[in-house]
């Protein structure tokens, strides 16, 4: 992309003048920046923080002033102070959070004195130990500098420890060399889903300790470190021996701290006994790999840790916590009372596909999608999947489209009509929470509901269908206690919140064949199916639930522009709302 040449020449001018004010202000130098093309100038400015001389390295960004320049500490400076809160082992200070700060373009010589003065703050407290809380509450970022390599988890946290299942995996171009999990079966599911390669030779059992008191700085580096960590949890202790005494190294050991509600996940591994020994009598020097006293490769973990290995270093790996309930928290709104719920979605065209993976959106983890139907080029437009999955059917599709973005998900498919599978499996969705028909197929509707009523569905049915252009969406939720019969709401065939005074006469034909379809856009369907997600959501968390029916107005605007007439009753009705009515004794009433 090329750049206009009056934005570089402004940056230019910025940056050629904010240099020339560090040279007069602070008596910078020029000196050779590491990466131009990132940073094309840096400076080196000379400064005293806590009686010290101190040398700070100022990169500009290309962009500066509308990004922070970047602070590094010169090698002289880095070896005096590290290790230090905020201070890497790529010697760079961390100033500001970019959340949460933005540097002001208006201002650049101020953003210049801000960031210089912020580096001292965090130089001066760090070197007064004034922010040692820092390292605690960064633990993952400081643990993930000395870390041999990286590993994903989706354990779930206990107060107990624990082993866990160590899945090593391989996917694309991932350093990720593995994931833990509470079960095998999880592990291989979440890798499969992602369509990576399980290393099945290679699975083992690992000891998962939590930590019940916050692991102070400095992080253990070695095996005496570690007993000094759990002398005080004995439960940890003693399963820690017992875990090193019946296998052999190296050992991995995935723990867990928690802090302010938020867990920090990491591993250090016990690796191979070595140590050399000097002979007091001759000061002959030996390699020592064993229990002195024992057979060659006996192990006790009490022995080895404690007595006669205590100084052998351990490694450290990073850990990144993949579990639905984590990155619901970090990437969305923190909510995962949906978890535990199931969800099977009959239907699996536009409105199901969309319904599906809106369900995850809300936390829902557990689907099954039923259709017969395969996708073809007629409904890419509108659907979740696209060109490259025509010719499957659509719950493979979904599924495989979905599994990849939501790899913790669990999603059942069946091929077939869903009257095939009630007419083999009459319990089949009685193991769901919601059973959502999506199919525009009343003859289907009718006979649900029906063997709801004879009590061989005891699960909520919701139906989902949408008029002509989007001009209106209808939901019924039916609570399988309550009766309701669902035919009493179509007069001759038409539903009595129908929007359009006659939907059926703009249905579309496909040519050369029999085949109709409702002709609507997808963005307006997306819209629809954020409304009624919420709908869904509010009827899980309802204390006291019922059922109900929903209501959602389309662009009504555009239906009137276009002389679709409207049903009396939304005449006046404004556009993109909606309708939610409390169904009793198979009668409507306002909610």
């Amino acid at each position: 992309m090329v750049v206009p040449r009056d934005l570089l020449e402004t940056y230019f001018q910025i940056r050629t003048e904010s240099v020339q004010y560090l040279i007069d202000t602070y008596g910078a130098i020029q000196v050779e920046s590491e990466n131009k093309n990132k940073f094309p100038v840096t400076l080196e400015v000379k400064t005293i923080v806590a009686d010290l001389e101190i040398f700070l390295l100022i990169s500009l960004p290309f962009n500066f002033p509308d990004s922070f320049p970047q602070i590094k500490l010169n090698d002289i400076s880095y070896k005096m102070l590290y290790p230090l809160p905020h201070l890497s082992i790529f010697k760079t200070i961390c100033l500001f959070d970019d959340v949460v700060a933005s540097p002001n373009p208006e201002n650049p010589f101020g953003v210049l004195d801000e960031s210089i003065e912020k580096a001292k703050e965090i130089l001066l407290k760090g070197i007064l130990k004034l922010n040692i809380q820092d390292y605690i509450d960064e633990i993952e970022t400081y643990w993930m500098e000395e870390a041999k390599g990286r590993y994903l988890s989706i354990v779930q946290p206990s107060d107990c420890p624990k082993e866990v299942y160590l899945v090593p995996f391989k996917y694309a171009d991932w350093i990720e060399q593995g994931i833990f999990s509470d079960q095998k079966s999880e592990a291989i599911n979440w890798i499969q889903n992602l369509g990576g390669v399980v290393k099945d030779e290679e699975i083992t059992k690992i000891l998962y300790i939590p930590l019940l008191e916050l692991m102070n700085y400095p992080f253990p580096k070695k095996n005496i470190d570690i007993y000094h960590l759990l002398k005080n949890n004995k439960l940890a202790l003693n399963s820690l021996f017992q875990y090193l005494t019946k296998n052999t190294r190296p050992s991995k050991v995935l723990f867990s701290m928690k802090s302010d509600e938020d867990y920090s996940w990491g591993i250090w591994e016990h690796l191979k006994p070595y140590k050399q020994v000097v002979s007091k009598f001759k000061g002959r020097k030996r390699i020592q790999t064993g229990l002195n006293g024992f057979r060659r490769d006996t192990k006790y973990g009490f022995l080895e840790i404690v007595k006669e290995f205590p100084r052998r270093e351990i490694n450290k790996y990073s850990i990144n916590d993949v579990s639905a309930t984590r990155l619901k928290i970090r990437g969305g709104d923190g909510k995962t009372e949906n978890q535990g719920f199931r969800v099977a979605v009959i239907g699996c065209g536009a409105i199901g596909s969309h319904i599906a993976q809106g369900l995850f959106d809300i936390g829902i983890q557990h689907i099954l999608l039923i259709d017969h139907d395969e996708l073809s080029f007629e409904n890419i437009n509108r659907h979740l999947c696209g060109a490259n999955a025509v010719g499957q059917k659509k719950p493979d599709a979904i599924r495989n489209l979905l599994r990849r973005q939501y790899p913790t998900s669990s999603i059942q498919v069946y091929n077939r009509n869903v009257l095939s599978l009630l007419k083999d499996s009459p319990n089949a969705l009685n193991s769901y929470d919601l059973i959502i028909v999506a199919i525009s197929h009343t003859p289907t509707e009718l006979r649900l509901n029906e063997l709801q009523l004879q009590n061989m569905i005891n699960k909520p049915i919701l139906n989902v269908w949408v008029e002509p252009y989007l001009a209106g969406g209808h939901g019924i939720w039916i609570e399988p206690n309550e009766k309701i019969l669902l035919k009493m709401l179509f007069d001759n065939g038409r539903y009595k919140n129908q929007i359009l005074m006659d939907g059926n006469q703009y249905s579309k034909k496909e040519l050369g064949c029999s085949t109709s379809y409702v002709p609507y856009g997808a963005l307006e369907l997306k819209k629809f199916i954020f409304d009624l997600l919420l709908f869904i959501q509010q009827q899980f968390n309802s204390k006291e639930r019922s059922s109900k029916t929903y209501t959602w107005l389309g662009n009504l605007t555009e239906q009137r522009k276009y002389k679709r007439l409207l049903a009396p009753k939304w005449v006046g009705a404004t556009n993109f709302t909606f309708r939610i009515q409390e169904l009793k004794n198979n009668q409507e009433s306002n909610d």
